[in-house]
């Protein structure tokens, strides 16, 4: 159980760590593409008035669905947990070199394409909104806070937020279902709370580059906080 505990750990501390490098990463590549992009990247950094609460439409919320589905972050996220699982040699069963590193991009993908898809359907029937909202506050302390409860919390038809069940339902769905693939040494019940763990350590990592790099991720100015 010990070491299930510290592979576990790893895994997760893994995730976040790499989510954020290559957020980092992300900011520098942009950068350099042209001016025009410089300045637009510049302009989102300092939005940051605050604005009423809209929430999406259908077409809005299709809109989030298919290019939350194929944006960059997407294939970066894949990559990365295709990368931590080959240094860890999981699944075993796939084994090295190129031809096992794809099957577990294919792996993470996959597990992507449920959670994305379970989130956004729970999501439209629930009236929650997951997209992040910078939080508008200031101090690291604080900012650090806001990023790490938005993986858990989504907002409501009247800008409120409260504690996201389609995210974390999805989360758990992704986990469970992508079970069904992976070969018998991470087929059980233990590597799916596993799994669980990953995408909600990912997701704290990327939320984390959408406080503080948000003319890179182009993040959600803030929104007025809902009045009781």
């Amino acid at each position: 159980m010990m070491s299930v505990a510290l592979q576990f750990g790893r895994k997760a501390v893994f995730c976040v760590a790499t989510a954020i490098v290559a957020q980092c990463a992300m900011a520098q590549t942009s950068l350099t593409i042209s001016d025009a992009d410089r300045t637009m990247a510049a302009s989102a950094a300092v939005t940051s008035s605050v604005s009423t609460y809209t929430p999406p439409n259908q077409s809005e919320r299709l809109r989030y669905y298919f290019t939350h589905m194929f944006s960059v972050e997407s294939f970066l996220r894949a990559a990365a947990g295709a990368g931590i699982n080959q240094a860890l040699n999981i699944p075993h069963e796939w084994g090295q070199g190129a031809s096992g590193y794809g099957l577990r991009y294919a792996s993470s993908f996959g597990a992507h394409v449920i959670q994305n898809t379970f989130m956004y359907g729970t999501s439209a029937v629930l009236h929650e909104d997951n997209r992040y909202f910078r939080s508008g506050l200031t101090g690291f302390g604080p900012r650090m806070k806001y990023a790490v409860e938005s993986t858990f919390i989504a907002r409501h038809d009247d800008g409120s937020r409260h504690f996201s069940i389609s995210r974390i339902g999805s989360y758990a769905a992704a986990a469970a279902i992508s079970r069904a693939w992976q070969p018998p040494s991470t087929r059980g019940p233990i590597h799916a709370v596993d799994a669980f763990a990953i995408f909600a350590g990912a997701e704290i990592g990327f939320n984390v580059a959408r406080e503080f790099i948000p003319g890179v991720f182009h993040s959600h100015p803030p929104v007025a906080a809902a009045v009781p």
